[in-house]
Order: C-alpha cells, then structure tokens, then sequence
C-alpha cells in the first residue's frame, strides 16, 4: 500500500493490511466477524473507523493476536476470500458483456456528491449518498468495469447532539489517512493532483482513492497548500454553505473529477451524473472536444452520447439554480475556453433560453446527456410532467425521462443471523443469484419459526444498540415501529405523535405494548425540520411516552443497519408524491419487516408486487389541501396501527407464534429480495442506459 494507515503490526498480522485497506470487509460477515473480533467495545465505539478503532488496541492485544491460531487461520481465509473476490473473472458482466476476452465498455465513470458506503467514510449526508455507495458495491460484486469520483470533506456533513430539546450541530475535523484512504497515483506513477479553474485561477486538489471491492473511488481534497482559505474551504462541509460555495464545489466535482479521469489515464466509454450537481462534467467534456478541434455543436452532440443523468427531485426547489451574475463570476475564465457568450453559456442551464431565468443545474445535465432517468416509476412520471416543457413538441407521456427504480445492496443491510438462514434455506450461492424471481419462490416454505428466531436475534442486537446509546431499557418483546431519515417536513416525521393522546392510548397498553425508535437528522439551515426533531423529543419525555417513544441521536449508516434489521413495522409517511424513491423501507422488506407508508416512491411498486409487505396508508393521489391530506393520512395511519398491525403482531397461536404475521414477513422477503436489490438496479443501468445503443 502507498500510505500507511494503522499502526505497526506483528509480521504474523501485517495482511489485516490489506484487509482493512479495501471496504469489502464492511459487507462480508466474516470480514465484519473478525474485524470486530478484535476487541468488540473498542469497534462499538469507534463506530467503524478504521484507524482510529486501530489505534486505540494496545500492542499487547496486536501481540495477542498475532501468537492466536484461531484467529490466524481466519484472518488467512479472510484474506484469501478478498483476493478470489478481486481476481475472480466468473462475475455477471463478464458473462454477460465480455466476448473474446474484450468487454463492451472500457469503463464507467460515477460522479455523485456524496457516498455512503459505511459509517466509517463519513463523507454523506443521507439517502443519495447512500444510494450512490450501494451503487459502486453492486457494481464491484457484479464485475462493472466502474470508478466512482466525489469529494472528500474534512468536516463530513455534520454530528448531531441533542441539547435543551433541540438539535445542534458539531464539526469534527477528520483526515483521510484517519479514515483509511491512501493518495491517488497517477499514470505517470507520481500522487495525483488536478487544478481546477474557478473563479478566475486555479484551484490545487490532491486526490485520495477508497478502495471498494473491485471498484475504486477517488476523492478530491483542495486542504493543500498553496490555495487561498476560501479555496481549502470547499472542501470541508457536505452541503454546509451558502450558493457561491455550492457551485465552486460542483465546479470542482464536475472539471475535476474529469481531469482525475484523465490523470489515471482512464477514459470511459459513460459518464454517469448522479443528480445536477455533477452536471458541469459535462462542459469540461465539450472544453476538451474543443481543444482537439471541433466546433461546439458537435462537441457537444459527442458529450451526449457519452453521458447518462439521474434525478432524484421531484420537488421543484430542490434543483440547485443559480443567478448570472455568479456563474459569471465562477465561470468567466473557463467559458472562454468554451468559446460562449454570457447568454450562450446561461442558455444551457435555462429552462427556457433567452430568458432571464437563473441556471439549472438539472437542466444542464438533461441538455447535456442521452438518457435520463427518475428512480422509481412514479418519480419517473411526476419528472417528465415536471420538465415537460424542455420538450414543447412532445407529449407529457413521451417526454425522454424513464425510470430505473432504486435498490439497496443486500449483503451491506441484511442482517447476519438472515443471511445465514437465507444460506441455508437457498444453498451458498443464493447471492450471486439475487436478481432470480424464481428462485425467491424456494422462501415459500421457509421455516417460520426459524424466521422469527432470527427477526428476534437482530432485534435483541438492536435494543442493546439503544440501551448502549441512550440509556433506555426497551421490552424485546413489545411491537416495535420504527423512523429513520432526513427531518424534512415533507415527510411528516412527527404525524404518528399530531393526536399525542391517541398515540398515548395505543402505545401505553400494558398488554399489547408498543415502542417507537426514532433517528434522524434536519439540514443545519432547515429550522422547520429542526421544529420536528423537537417535537419528537418532546414526546419521547412525555411522562406517560418515556421509555416508549426513544430518540437515537446521530443517524448514520451503523444505526440505520441496525434499526432496519431489527424492528417489526418501519413507518413512512412523506406528502405524495414528493418521495422520489426512498429504500429504507426496501432494507426493512429484506429483513424480514413490514412497512406502513404513504403510496408513494418505491413502496407504489412494492406494495402492488406483494400486498402482504405491509399497508398502505392512504390514497396514492396527493390532496390539494395540504393540512386536510395530513389529517386524513393521519387518520388512516392510526386506525392502520390501532385496528390491523397490533392486533395482527399479538394474535399468537399455541406455539407463542404470530403465524399469520410471519406469513407477511416471510412474503416481504421473497418479493422484496429480487426486486428491490442493487444488483437488479445496476444491472438495469448497464443494460438499458450504459450500454444502450452501442
């Protein structure tokens, strides 16, 4: 490895190295089993970051280690998995796309804002960060020739504390060795820096590379000398400053991560834009076109066909827009390289050229790539009637927007004690066969008891995590609900609590109790969504609530494994259908749990694929009175839980079993499995955007 990131090791241990220097350990159990194997508390409470959980074990525990057969022998086998992994060539694209040796694409360029790929690499902020790192996983297990490009932000997104029934917001610094990243190097055999024109001059960034099974990824870090303050800045907040940083940091991303790409000597055949803030990438494609001689129209028709784009925002203030006057400021220098005028170069980004619009990030990346897509089939309609106008000529439903329904990677949420039984049920390639709908029929006679054996060990794992966080001593045996995403008002995190004497009457029943874990995080900037999480923590001291409603404070991806593997209903309830996809509730389906939500997002397709997964709350069509939708769906939410989820959770046969709950659990499996994993998602890309005419 170019750079060291743990301690000195015994000779006998040094391959942990190697181990622990590529994340593929963090979604293979035995990998995770050994790691933490090391010395469990330090690993809970170091919450997965790697050099920092090193650091803390005393030599004579290394020493210890290094002088245990057991744990030499695993660590052997362990290793030996990590190089067949790496070096195997039997991989779905190579079965599938490779002929005489040759593949159909030299490669797969992913740009993204964020990635979430394990709470250890803090680098995300929620649910596109997440969807991205399960993105690059799959696209590791499945062979994809693939490279991830982003950001590396020395503050991450923020830490969360609770203080006066309020949410605050810490920075801690972190570095990249901290964090196990080694530096990037080139071509030419030298660690790889870019320069990136914004603002008039250029702005040094060093480059750090995340190793991620059989897939990279390369992050760019502008905390180096020789840059101005302000320069060293875009990197150290995730989504934490105000419109001139956010697009001085696009700008970084998008000619950048181009330029990163150029300096590894790659060039890939799809340049594949995670949301608009990627969207630049493709103007320093067209700048490049333009240096080898053609002119701009077909330059840029030449970019297009290498691009693909992916939106997530049904919301129409969620695309980032800017003014003239700073996309002029950030711009100037580069635009002339682009040979365009001021208005030429707005035009690009307005929905309507010539017009004195501000400029759309997701308009650009629309203008500048072959295919867009939404992430589930809603989201795909509400984007074609929301950009329906970027095409005058064509009708709404032929409006080229499609969707791809977002997944989730399987092996990084299901919980160890299913895969197990799923292991033994499917037999020991049930992974790589995750995509087969008919195999998923074989979990029709899966064992119940054994089902809820193995629900009631990952829900014991996750009340012990709540114990440890909180203090609070929750009852393994009472239904429990759970929530867990972003507080935005949109999705309604408090509207179980709107009626607090009706919650208090269904959860306080001494012979059918039920607990509620609640986690989650507001935009710093977001006071309403802060409003909520006061709102949910003023109920979760409510005298006759404590101890049943319960606050899990700084939500990343360690505590949302545990809380999807672990409870019985996940709730959900976002306004339709301003729910682009969302996948914790597909996490839950995996796990062997129900989910109540709104019609909304991914849960339209999941509920109409398996009714038993769960229940629908409401009517799939958005109300046009906002405050009467949220007192219907809140209305339909209760009577849900008070009439059929309690009953159904403590209605018990003679052998202590909820049969006909298990029936449901064990149908949310077999549906959700195949359907809703991301290997079926970025195969889906590969074969319906990334190789599509080709």
């Amino acid at each position: 490895m170019t750079d060291r990131f743990l301690p000195e090791l015994p000779q006998a241990i040094t391959p942990l190295e190697r181990l622990l220097g590529n994340l593929w350990w963090s979604w293979t159990p035995a990998a995770r089993a050994l790691v933490e194997s090391i010395d469990p508390i330090a690993w809970r409470a170091h919450r997965g970051r790697i050099c920092a959980f090193a650091a803390s074990i005393p030599r004579s525990r290394w020493d210890e280690l290094a002088a245990d057969p057991e744990f030499l022998g695993r660590l052997d086998a362990v290793v030996q998995m990590l190089g067949e992994y790496e070096a195997s060539a039997d991989t779905w694209w190579h079965r599938n796309h490779v002929e005489g040796g040759q593949s159909k694409l030299s490669g797969v360029a992913y740009f993204s804002m964020e990635f979430g790929i394990h709470e250890g690499l803090p680098i995300y902020s929620g649910g596109l960060g997440v969807l991205a790192g399960d993105h690059i996983k799959s696209a590791s297990d499945l062979g994809v020739p693939f490279v991830g490009l982003g950001l590396f932000y020395r503050h991450g997104y923020f830490r969360q504390t609770i203080k006066d029934g309020r949410q605050h917001e810490d920075y801690p610094e972190q570095t990249p060795k901290s964090l196990g990243l080694t530096r990037a190097i080139g071509a030419g055999g030298q660690p790889l820096q870019v320069f990136v024109p914004i603002a008039g001059h250029n702005v040094r960034a060093i480059v750090w590379e995340a190793r991620v099974g059989r897939t990279r990824l390369y992050l760019l870090d502008t905390n180096v000398s020789g840059n101005s303050d302000w320069d060293r800045a875009l990197t150290h907040n995730l989504y934490g400053g105000d419109a001139t940083m956010r697009i001085r940091q696009e700008v970084l991303l998008g000619l950048g991560g181009v330029r990163v790409l150029r300096g590894l000597g790659r060039n890939p055949d799809v340049l594949h834009l995670n949301e608009g803030h990627c969207a630049f990438v493709t103007l320093e494609r067209i700048r490049e076109e333009l240096a080898r001689g053609l002119d701009f129209e077909t330059a840029h028709a030449l970019v297009k066909q290498q691009c693909v784009f992916t939106t997530h925002t049904p919301v129409p203030a969620g695309h980032d827009r800017f003014w003239q006057e700073l996309v002029d400021e950030v711009l100037w220098p580069f635009r002339s390289q682009l040979d365009l005028g001021r208005q030429e170069l707005m035009d690009l980004g307005r929905e309507v050229p010539g017009s004195n619009q501000q400029f759309c990030m997701t308009v650009l990346g629309m203008r500048g790539t072959r295919a867009t897509n939404g992430v589930s089939a809603k989201h795909g309609e509400v984007s074609r009637a929301m950009w329906a106008h970027l095409w005058p000529d064509l009708p709404v439903d032929e409006v080229p927007i499609t969707h791809i329904t977002n997944g989730v990677h399987a092996p990084s949420w299901l919980g160890v004690e299913l895969q197990a039984l799923l292991g033994e049920h499917l037999g020991p390639d049930w992974q790589r066969r995750l995509t087969d709908p008919a195999r998923m029929t074989e979990l029709d006679d899966l064992d119940l008891e054994s089902l809820w054996s193995v629900h009631g060990a990952q829900k014991r794992r996750l009340i012990q995590l709540v114990a440890a966080r909180t203090g609070a001593q929750l009852d393994p045996n009472a239904l429990l609900l759970g929530f867990a995403r972003r507080f935005a008002t949109y999705k309604r995190g408090d509207l179980i609590l709107s009626d607090l004497e009706r919650t208090i009457r269904f959860m306080a029943d001494s012979d059918r109790p039920v607990n509620l874990l609640y986690a989650g995080k507001a935009h710093p900037r977001d006071e309403h969504g802060k409003d909520v999480v006061a709102r949910v923590l003023a109920a979760a001291g409510h005298p006759e609530l404590a101890g049943r409603v319960v606050f899990l404070p700084d939500y990343d991806i360690g505590i949302g494994r545990a809380l999807v593997q672990g409870v019985d209903v996940w709730i959900n309830n976002p306004r339709r259908p301003r729910e682009a996809s969302g996948t914790s509730g597909q996490k839950v389906s995996m796990n062997g749990g129900l989910n109540c939500s709104t019609l909304d997002g991914w849960w339209l397709e999941g509920y109409e694929l398996e009714p038993l997964a769960g229940w629908a709350v409401g009517s799939p069509d958005p109300s046009d009175d906002v405050d009467a939708g949220d007192r219907a769906d809140r209305e339909a939410l209760y009577r849900i839980i008070e009439e059929q989820i309690v009953p159904l959770y403590y209605d018990r046969g003679a052998d202590g079993l909820p049969q006909a709950w298990l029936e449901r659990c064990r149908a949310a499996i077999a549906s959700c499995l195949p359907a809703f994993n991301t290997d079926r998602m970025v195969g889906n890309y590969a074969e319906f955007e990334y190789l599509a005419g080709r």
